[in-house]
């Protein structure tokens, strides 16, 4: 009978993903993946790598539930398989994310009469062809092995008599499934599904139907199960304990189940699309209006750039990924990291540029304690300021004035304006002598009315939540008003381009700490930060031109010479903390 080639790698009860076997000769295949970053274990959960689901949030870098009333109260109603509708797909989601047993069923509310069932047409209770009826359709249709492309992500919920499936996916491999002569296979008016990956029901993915020319194969599934492989020299072990075949790490397909092999990519098979984070996606996630990259590059550079479509003649479901980005466009905003005014850089802190416009650095503020401005700021929103901890003292607070929109403080500019501090929030595991967590909050106190600050020329610069945003050789800018070469005072606020470093320990032995650090600097030490630049901002713009406060100013040895590149907190690396104090929806409008 028909021989019908397994496309589909899919979970027997959460997630998965189809696409056709690779050849490729792993003799010959270049090690994609990075060690150290395996070795944090992220999946599809984790919030450094991935962007959560609306019905989701980050807390700690996990994704993890909402509950349903953190939902947008605008939506689609929805029906469960509990047998009860729901007002919007994403309350019924984030029910689903909290009770597992509750799924979804199909848009709009429940009928006695409208069921979703699937089932598999084969040899054996683990495998076969995939076989469907749809709400309000009278009789079950196969589905076309086409459709099982390698850019779908699909899971199929199966009869409780496959409950030994682990919930790992499917085997990549060929099956020739036999049928009794008398079956008919009509592939000619099979279906066509469309899924996008973050469904738990086939039922959530869009099915269409459109005549076809002859005969069509028809889509087929062999579940994973315990003992479907052992590990040899060359496969590779998802965070889930299932094993793959190397060559299928780092292709832009979620081959384990929980996208773990995907997440630490030094480069990519096929023609998939590296994110400048690390991550593999499918090539049709590029350009395609929706943001996948967490570093926003998918979706750069996209004119001219026309994404594959395909005509179909009759749509029989609802489209509920294109629900699930209206409900993602209702998630709250920000705006931060835009500027009005963009400079034009130059490759000329020691070696710097003077600004001349309030709006090239509008996130930059001076700390003034009693003669001059002791140290810069960073300004994030609402009524704080980031800087350093050993800029300020909590014993000082009443002292502390925070001067916005300065450019030369010898000769104030007009713009000016100067605020008190309420509150100083110092790091409680900052150590002075070594200058780990080098990191502190000041509270302005407001006027008139304590915590409502006005800045007019001030934009707040995003804070980071995901330590992948930007790599080493990325290039940022430092400013501030700190000593010049031969250590003279500066009075204008100055500007230079560095370039971020990675594995900075050479140039600091034993005193560098890379979780907490980030280095930045340039070949020839032209352009550093220096003395009295502390707690001012080293800023990185990511390809959608949004600007980041990457790093705070905190040592360096020897200011303005080659080898000795300043060291700056690495700011991702403190999201929770600065979350916990200022609230995390006034700094990110992301996995909340």
């Amino acid at each position: 009978m028909k021989l019908v080639r397994v496309f589909l790698l899919l979970l027997c009860f959460y997630l998965s993903f189809c696409k056709p076997t690779l050849t490729s000769d792993t003799s010959q295949e270049e090690d994609l993946v990075e060690a150290k970053c395996l070795a944090k274990k992220y999946t599809h959960l984790s919030c450094n790598k991935v962007f959560c689901q609306p019905w989701q949030k980050c807390v700690e870098g996990t994704c993890v539930c909402k509950l349903p009333y953190q939902c947008p109260k605008n939506g689609t109603a929805v029906c469960a398989t509990n047998g009860r509708s729901y007002p919007t797909y994403c309350q019924l989601k984030s029910l689903e994310c909290l009770h597992p047993g509750t799924k979804f069923l199909n848009n709009g509310i429940c009928k006695a009469e409208g069921k979703f069932s699937v089932s598999l047409y084969g040899n054996t209770n683990s495998e076969g062809i995939v076989e469907v009826k749809l709400v309000d359709q009278d009789t079950k249709m196969f589905i076309c092995e086409s459709s099982w492309s390698w850019t779908c992500k699909v899971l199929i919920i199966l009869p409780s008599r496959f409950i030994y499936s682990i919930s790992r996916g499917a085997l990549d491999i060929q099956r020739r499934f036999t049928f009794p002569e008398e079956t008919y296979l009509n592939s000619t008016e099979c279906l066509h599904v469309h899924c996008r990956g973050y469904e738990t029901s086939l039922a959530e993915c869009t099915f269409t139907k459109r005549r076809a020319k002859g005969y069509q194969g028809l889509a087929g599934v062999v579940c994973y199960t315990e003992n479907a492989e052992l590990p040899t020299d060359e496969s590779f072990q998802c965070v889930n304990g299932k094993y793959i075949s190397q060559t299928k790490a780092c292709d832009g397909v979620n081959d384990c189940g929980d996208q773990s092999d995907e997440l630490c990519c030094k480069g990519c098979r096929g023609d998939s699309f590296l994110c400048k984070s690390g991550v593999c996606i499918p090539s049709q996630y590029k350009c395609n209006g929706e943001v996948d990259c967490i570093t926003g590059d998918d979706e750069v550079n996209c004119e001219g750039f026309a994404p594959a479509t395909q005509e179909e003649t009759e749509i029989l479901t609802a489209d509920m990924n294109a629900e699930r980005k209206r409900i993602k466009s209702l998630l709250p905003k920000l705006s931060c990291g835009v500027k009005n005014s963009v400079h034009a850089r130059r490759k000329r802190v020691v070696g710097g540029r003077p600004a001349h416009h309030v709006e090239d650095f509008p996130w930059q503020v001076g700390i003034k304690e009693a003669d001059g401005i002791s140290c810069g700021g960073i300004y994030i929103g609402g009524c704080w300021i980031l800087t350093a901890a050993h800029c300020v003292r909590v014993s000082k607070t009443h002292r502390y004035q925070i001067w916005t929109s300065l450019l030369d403080w010898i000769r104030p500019n007009r713009e000016i304006k100067v605020e008190l501090a309420n509150r100083i929030i110092i790091h409680e595991k900052y150590n002075a002598s070594t200058y780990q967590n080098d990191i502190a909050l000041i509270e302005m106190k407001g006027y008139p009315n304590p915590k409502v600050c006005k800045l007019p020329k001030s934009t707040p610069a995003c804070v980071p939540w995901s330590p992948y945003l930007f790599q080493p050789n990325d290039r940022c800018i430092v400013s501030g008003w700190g000593r010049g070469k031969d250590k003279q005072k500066v009075f204008s606020l100055k500007w230079g381009e560095v370039n971020l470093i990675g594995n900075c320990s050479k140039f600091y032995p034993n005193r560098f700490y890379e979780k907490e650090m980030q280095c930045a600097g340039t070949a020839d030490g032209s352009i550093d930060a220096c003395k009295g630049d502390s707690g001012g901002p080293l800023v990185c713009t990511d390809a959608n031109n949004v600007t980041y406060v990457w790093g705070v100013v905190s040592w360096g040895e020897n200011c303005g010479k080659p080898e000795f590149p300043g060291v700056y907190t690495k700011v991702a690396n403190y999201f929770d903390w600065i979350s916990y104090h200022v609230g995390r929806s006034l700094i990110s409008q992301y996995n909340i």
